[in-house]
């Protein structure tokens, strides 16, 4: 083959021109082509001069992407070139002719192969770097997975900035993976999360900006990728600081791209050196900018967490403070509370409540807090004047620092001790539907305003307060009322008692000068009647506000005649049990004619041809009923008697008004037994009953639990009034008629509730 390999080098140059004419020009192939370095190769140049070229044309069409059929077709071409012109210059030569296709065609088989290999080696290392790609790229995609769920299962950074250091550490196969973040108010980076080791100066490790790799990639914001880190002189301190040194390092930082805020840095480190890839720089920027969206939430989370915490908190003291405020209605204890409670509420040091005179105009400090010295508490100011009295006027809040000390007008102008260290004042109006009723004034050391929020906040108290001031102020204006509505009755019923006092002293004249028995009888009874009804009513101007007790109207009544009634050779002995029940002046003067006349009865009737005698008078509450029960142990009733069918003057007069007046019933009967009326056992104590012969006759069934009582009864009553017969008179009304609450009592309730 050497002789024919010589042979066509010796007819190169007609070689390279026919292919050059093959090709459709004249200009001969381009060096380094696939027709030259066939042509190389066929003119005897060794194989490792051209075949190591086709192989890595191959390897470069193979990674551009080319088509090795393309490649394989135009080697073909210049085959059949080749071979023509080889007919043509060795036609008379058959035997070089057919060694030269012999060598043309054995050339050709072995390039085929060659480039055949070395597009194939090129297409089967990127199948397996497409293939190892994409097992990277699904292994990333789940670690990218683990962090997400992790930063969206919960608002806890640390606990996603530590599933993000195992998770980036286990798919880059590094042996460290820390998190720094950087703090905005000292202006360092601190370590929040690594997967391994820990520095030697422990968890709290901190780099400042510029410091370190971590501090470099922050700086300069953008990766920091280094082979060798403890080689390289940014990274060597930090690589170092490990108990075992680090050496492999890629670096990127932490930033929120959408404001472009810094907020750490992520690194990967190995114990050996490593050149990292562009696709490990893709990858854990991607981590980092996910850790950036997540530490922002965190934080703006945080913040929001923060502010919904603060803004409950001030509504919470808000409520309590206002239901305190709103809790008492005595208006000293309101407005020690409202100057108490603003300093709290607002966060301020002093306060001061004042109040608007209507008539002058003029602002008056009701209510200091926080002024030790007492300067605030004599403060006078017109409206129109210093913070207050400008919103009062206007009925707007004002906030202002250090207008004490530049407003002339201000009542605390030119008084330093008072003024102290205090600068912010906020003013506030006290308004409701009448009107404005003052201002409330907060003083603080600090030298910025409140926000809308706490303005706010102070405002919804201040209108609580005004309200509490205005019901205080009413329910004082409504107790001064009372009570001089008091004075006035009480006064009236002086004023009766006298006039009807005198009354009795004129027609006692009369009696006096009267010589018929009938006419001095009946001015004896109106006396006595008059009087009654006289010492209700000195009663009823010495209690409560127009209420009288039963007993204590028994009382009155047993003075009055004991001393106009009973003769003197008459000794009476008057028992009047507890009736601690309460009417109004209508029917108490009702029960005092009643009692006047069934005492009166009794002594008069009662009591006739005897020395000595004994009346009981009671009362107690038996159901919706009240009873009150009148007994003496005389005479008794006479047979047949009636008060229907006969009956004086004066029991008619108790019977009408039992009906009419109190709406009950009026009964008359005898009875043996302790005749007295007791709370606890309300039930008639009388043994048997003589009833009128007109009115019903009591059941057996009742006697026998009559008796039974009594029995119970008996060891608290004397043996003398057990085993005497009692003339019994019963008034019965409804316990409606009682006077169960007086308007004092009600605003007394009232203050006893709030307080």
């Amino acid at each position: 083959m050497a002789d024919v390999s010589l042979a066509l080098l010796m007819h190169s140059e007609t070689l390279r021109r026919r292919l050059g004419e093959w090709v459709g020009g004249d200009t001969p192939p381009d060096v380094g082509s696939d027709a030259d370095l066939l042509l190389d190769a066929l003119c005897g140049a060794p194989a490792e001069a051209y075949l190591p070229r086709f192989e890595a044309s191959a390897r470069t069409l193979a990674e551009q992407g080319g088509r090795l059929e393309t490649r394989l077709a135009g080697l073909h071409r210049w085959s059949a070139a080749l071979a023509q012109t080889i007919d043509d210059i060795f036609a008379d030569e058959p035997e070089t002719l057919a060694q030269a296709h012999e060598l043309l065609g054995s050339l050709i088989g072995q390039i085929a192969v060659t480039l055949t290999q070395g597009f194939q080696n090129v297409k089967s290392y990127q199948e397996a770097l497409d293939a190892e790609r994409s097992r990277r790229g699904a292994s990333r995609l789940r670690a990218l997975g683990r962090i997400n769920a992790a930063a969206n299962s919960t608002l806890d950074i640390d606990q996603t900035l530590l599933t993000t250091t195992l998770a980036v550490a286990e798919e880059m196969d590094a042996a460290l993976c820390s998190i720094f973040l950087f703090d905005e108010i000292t202006r360092e980076l601190q370590l929040r999360a690594t997967n391994g080791p820990l520095p030697a100066l422990g968890a709290h490790y901190t780099l400042l900006i510029g410091q370190g790799y971590t501090g470099w990639v922050a700086e300069h914001g953008r990766p920091l990728l280094v082979a060798d880190a403890l080689a390289d002189n940014r990274a060597d301190d930090e690589a170092s600081a490990y108990p075992q040194p680090m050496r492999g390092l890629l670096s990127v930082p932490i930033i929120f791209f959408t404001s472009g805020k810094l907020e750490g840095a992520l690194s990967v480190q190995t114990r050996e050196p490593r050149a990292f890839t562009e696709d490990d720089i893709t990858f854990l920027e991607i981590v980092a900018g996910q850790l950036a969206m997540s530490i922002e939430n965190g934080r703006i989370y945080e913040a929001s967490d923060e502010e919904l915490r603060r803004k409950v908190h001030e509504l919470s003291t808000l409520h309590r403070v206002s239901a305190l405020v709103a809790s008492s209605l005595v208006l000293d204890n309101v407005l020690r509370m409202i100057v108490e409670q603003a300093v709290l509420l607002s966060g301020a040091d002093r306060s001061v409540l004042f109040e608007l005179e209507p008539r002058t105009q003029r602002l008056r400090a009701v209510a200091t807090h926080g002024f030790e010295d007492g300067a605030a508490a004599l403060a006078g100011i017109r409206a129109g004047l210093c913070c207050a009295g400008r919103v009062v006027q206007t009925g707007e809040p004002s906030m202002n620092v250090d207008c004490m000390r530049n407003d002339e007008g201000c009542f605390l102008h030119g008084r330093p001790d008072a003024i102290g260290d205090q600068h912010a004042a906020l003013c506030t109006p006290l308004i409701t539907v009448h009107g404005p009723l003052g201002a409330l004034c907060v003083f603080s050391s600090q030298r910025h305003m409140l926000n809308t929020h706490q303005l706010q906040l102070v405002m919804t108290f201040a209108n609580v307060a005004a309200i509490a001031m205005e019901n205080a102020r009413l329910f004082e204006e409504t107790r001064q009322g009372l009570r001089a509505q008091e004075a006035l009755v009480r006064e009236m019923h002086h004023r009766v008692k006298n006039n009807l006092q005198q009354v009795a002293s004129i027609l006692n004249l009369q009696r006096h000068r009267t010589t018929a028995p009938e006419v001095e009888q009946i001015l004896g009874e109106s006396i006595d009647r008059i009087q009654g009804i006289a010492a209700t009513h000195d009663l009823l101007s010495k209690t409560q506000l127009g209420v009288a007790a039963v007993d204590e109207i028994a009382r009155k009544i047993v003075g009055i005649t004991r001393s106009n009634t009973a003769p003197p050779e008459l000794q009476i002995r008057f028992r009047i049990g507890s009736a601690p029940y309460s009417v109004l002046s209508d029917e108490a003067t009702t029960l005092a004619i009643i009692l006047n006349e069934l005492v009166a009865n009794a002594i008069e009737h009662g009591f006739a041809g005897r020395d000595k005698g004994t009346i009981n008078i009671s009362g107690a509450r038996e159901g919706d009923r009240i009873i009150v029960r009148v007994a003496d142990d005389g005479q008794g009733l006479p047979p047949g008697f009636s008060i229907q069918a006969g009956g004086n003057l004066g029991l008619q007069l108790v019977r009408g008004l039992a009906s009419s007046a109190l709406r009950g019933s009026f009964t008359l009967y005898q009875a043996v037994g302790d005749p007295t009326l007791s709370s606890h056992n309300p039930a008639h104590t009388a043994r048997e009953r003589l009833t009128d012969p007109l009115l019903p006759a009591l059941p057996p069934a009742v006697r026998a639990q009559s008796e039974a009582t009594t029995a119970t009864d008996a060891p608290s009553a004397s043996a003398e009034s057990s085993a005497t017969n009692w003339t019994i008179a019963e008034i019965t009304f409804s316990v409606s008629l009682l006077a169960t609450t007086t308007p004092e009592d009600a605003l007394q309730e009232m203050v006893s509730a709030f307080d």
